[in-house]
This record gives structure tokens, C-alpha cells and sequence, in this order.
């Protein structure tokens, strides 16, 4: 039920604002905290993620959004700033990577099947007392 209210399509006419990367950027709700996310879902962006990027500026981040639920699968390649990547299901937090240094080598899987990460500028978890069950909505975007 409330999968039907949490994951609905905006309307693709240009209403999305858009990052300086071309992204759309979407309010993102954690617990109650909102985050404006850029939004990626094509193979390339979902690939290149928040690589080569100097900064995320504090209240921003970047939702995932991937083909299908399973385990995912995420790596700090070609990234220069610390993050914390949130693994969403179902309309709650699954878990979260805190803290996740630029010179992580180690492959960073999400604990349940997901379908949705939001990665987040490191101690937002730690800040916000995020853990596995709050709450996270947002209005999925059509995407391309």
C-alpha cells in the first residue's frame, strides 16, 4: 500500500530541475531529513555514479536507481570525497555504509535485495541516527 503513494512518476514536461550534470534532482526523505538527490538510472550513469566529482555539497546527494532488486554491489572508483551510501527497500533504510572513504578497495554490497541507493556526504547516517527501518520516500521520476 504504501509502495503505490511512495513510489509514483512525476511528469517528465521539463517539471524536474536539473544539476549542473544533467541529472534530475529530486526531494529525497530520510527519517524525517530531506536530501535534494540528483537521480541516475542509465547503465553509464549508474556506472560513473559520483566518480571524478570534488565535492557533494552538504543537503545533496545521488539516488540510485537500478534495474531490479537484488543484492547490489557498489565501489568508491575514481571518487575523491568521503560518502555514506544508504541501501534502500520497500520504502525503508536496509542499511548503511558509513563514512565510506575515497580509498575503499573493498566491493561494498547492500544487505537485502535493493532497488534504490542514495549516496550522502560521510556522517549523515551518524548525524541523522540513521539505521535499518526509518522511513525514506520520494516521487521516482520517469527516466530514460
Amino acid at each position: 500500500m504504501l509502495m503505490a503513494a511512495v513510489w509514483t512518476a512525476v511528469p517528465a514536461a521539463g517539471a524536474a530541475e536539473r544539476s549542473e550534470y544533467g541529472n534530475p534532482i529530486i526531494p529525497v526523505t530520510v527519517k524525517g531529513v530531506t536530501v535534494q538527490a540528483e537521480v541516475v538510472a542509465s547503465p553509464v550513469k549508474l556506472y560513473l555514479g559520483l566518480s571524478h566529482r570534488p565535492s557533494l555539497a552538504p543537503g545533496r546527494g545521488m539516488l540510485f536507481i537500478l534495474p531490479a532488486v537484488e543484492i547490489q554491489e557498489f565501489c568508491m572508483r575514481g571518487m575523491l570525497f568521503p560518502i555514506d551510501i544508504i541501501w534502500i527497500g520497500k520504502g525503508e533504510v536496509v542499511g548503511c555504509e558509513a563514512n565510506v572513504a575515497p580509498s575503499e578497495t573493498r566491493v561494498l554490497r547492500s544487505p537485502r535485495p535493493v532497488q534504490y541507493v542514495l549516496e550522502v556526504p560521510a556522517g549523515f547516517c551518524h548525524r541523522h541516527r540513521i539505521t535499518p527501518g526509518d522511513p525514506v520516500s520520494f516521487r521516482r521520476p520517469e527516466t530514460s
